[in-house]
């Protein structure tokens, strides 16, 4: 690998705290609840790949109500890395940001972009895999994205379709992306098994600064020429002032997309890691210690005061804050007390957790949210 200098990471930390409700909130999103460990997901984060990236060359990208909580959980980052987004604009514009931040430091740096609140649970295969894919980059004018090998026909993800072999690097191989798809039905998502060349997108980005602005120019030219009118002012009161002025009629777009569906440059690197996104209850069931019914329970000191009585029930997830939660013959249902609300729903349809959210919006009753 070249010159690790030269390699700066930037965490996507702009959650609205929708998946979790209501034990995320919009102002305590999920990465920063410690929900696979005692520590938050932003700390797991930026600890994983402070191994590799100090920590004064990582950008953290986040909302301005949550800035502070996610300096206090991560202290090591300096607070002049903090980038604030006036409001949500989704990944392309995040990226930007963050890429011209970087570039203002290091014209020819590579950039390692990571969400801030997925679980990797082999921290050695994960850093091997990010410097093949730093060294990749160095070389290469590919944008870089990390896919992970299905372990289960999962619907939740999104897919890569691998394509022709590009090479390998310190020997894991590196592929052409052909296609992505999007999140698939069952049915779908079984032949995506079997057929052997398709990967999830773990939404984790590696590419040289200057191949990934060109691709904004090429792809979202408005997007690319708003953004730049900043670059005379980052790290300036200026800054702010644009921002607040350039965010709200951005057009909220992802990478994936935005430029990566788009591009003919982009690679697959393939992970030497196991992955989720922990994007639902019904993730997290899968994660959890589980009783001998397959119940995931988080009470006690885990949670709070909660305790939690599961009697003749199976494959359930509860977790209680709290007050004492009691189930009688509950299967596959998804339990959860967190300040001023509760949530019950079946764990099959936990992805729809966001519906709540619209409601609770569509009613005025912001104090739950």
């Amino acid at each position: 690998m070249g010159k690790r200098g030269r390699v700066y990471g930037a965490i996507m930390a702009g959650g609205g705290g929708t998946r979790f409700w209501p034990w995320s909130r919009e102002k305590r999103p999920k990465q920063i609840l410690p929900i696979i460990s005692n520590r938050s997901m932003i700390w797991e984060t930026v600890e994983r790949v402070s191994h590799f990236i100090p920590p004064e060359k990582i950008f953290i990208v986040t909302s301005r109500s949550q800035a502070k909580d996610l300096h206090r959980e991560v202290p090591q980052v300096p607070k002049r890395n903090f980038l604030v987004e006036p409001v949500g604009r989704n990944t392309a514009p995040c990226l930007c940001l963050a890429a011209l931040h970087i570039q203002k430091l290091d014209p020819e740096a590579v950039m390692v972009a990571l969400p801030a609140d997925h679980l990797i649970a082999n921290r050695s295969g994960f850093l091997r895999t990010l410097k093949a894919a730093v060294g990749f980059a160095e070389k290469q004018n590919f944008l870089m994205t990390l896919g992970v090998r299905p372990t289960e026909p999962e619907t939740g993800y999104g897919y890569i379709q691998k394509g022709e072999t590009l090479g390998r690097m310190n020997g894991i191989p590196v592929f052409r992306a052909k296609a992505f798809r999007e999140k698939p039905t069952l049915a779908k998502a079984r032949v995506y098994m079997r057929r052997g060349d398709y990967f999830w997108n773990s939404g984790m980005f590696v590419w040289r600064v200057g191949i990934f602005l060109a691709a904004a120019e090429k792809f979202l030219p408005q997007l690319y020429g708003e953004m730049m009118t900043l670059r005379a002012f980052l790290g300036t009161s200026r800054e702010v002032a644009l921002l607040k002025k350039i965010y709200p009629h951005l057009q909220p777009i992802s990478v994936d997309y935005g430029m990566m569906e788009k591009a003919d440059n982009v690679a697959l690197i393939a992970a030497q890691f196991s992955w989720s996104d922990v994007g639902s209850f019904a993730a997290l069931g899968k994660i959890w210690p589980k009783d001998k019914k397959g119940n995931a329970l988080m009470e006690g000191k885990q949670a709070g005061r909660g305790k939690i009585l599961a009697i003749d029930s199976s494959g359930c997830l509860i977790r209680g804050e709290e007050k004492l939660i009691a189930t009688i013959g509950l299967k596959d249902m998804v339990v959860v007390e967190a300040g001023n609300a509760f949530l019950v729903c079946p764990m099959e349809r936990s992805q729809e957790v966001r519906r709540v959210l619209q409601e609770l919006r569509g009613k005025g009753w912001k104090q739950h949210l």
